[in-house]
C-alpha cells in the first residue's frame, strides 16, 4: 500500500504491526495451533522476529487487509477445521481491533507436532 507522505506510511507500519500481532494471538487461541512459524514442528511462543517472518499483511486503500499465515498444527485435529476456526477467529479480532475489514487469511500449514 503506498501513501503520499512519511505520516500515512509510519501509520500503515503501526496497523501493520497491530494487526500482525492480533492475528498471532488469536491463532494461538485455537485449539490445534502449536505455532505461528515458518519452522516445521516448532512448538515455541512466537517471539517477534518470527512473527514477522511467519504473518504477512498488505493493507489496502479501502481499508482491507490480507493477512498470510503459517502455523504447525498438533497431531490429531482435522486441520482443515482447525484452519477455518483460526480464519474466524483471526477475522473476528482483526476486525475489533482495527477498523480494516479482513478481505482474505491465507493459512499454510508448516507441519504437524506430536504432543508429549
Amino acid at each position: 500500500m503506498s501513501f503520499g507522505n512519511n505520516k500515512d506510511e509510519q501509520a500503515v507500519e503501526t496497523y501493520v504491526s497491530i494487526i500482525t500481532s492480533v492475528a498471532t494471538t488469536a491463532a494461538m487461541q485455537v485449539k490445534g495451533v502449536a505455532s505461528v512459524s515458518y519452522d516445521a514442528g516448532e512448538v515455541s511462543k512466537p517471539t517477534k522476529k518470527k512473527r514477522e517472518s511467519a504473518v504477512a499483511v498488505e493493507l489496502y486503500s479501502d481499508k482491507t487487509a490480507l493477512i498470510d499465515i503459517t502455523v504447525n498444527v498438533y497431531y490429531g485435529f482435522i486441520i482443515p477445521e482447525v484452519v477455518a476456526r483460526m480464519q474466524e477467529k483471526i477475522k473476528t479480532e482483526v476486525e475489533k481491533a482495527t477498523f480494516y475489514k479482513v478481505k482474505a487469511i491465507n493459512v499454510v500449514v508448516a507441519g504437524v507436532v506430536y504432543a508429549e
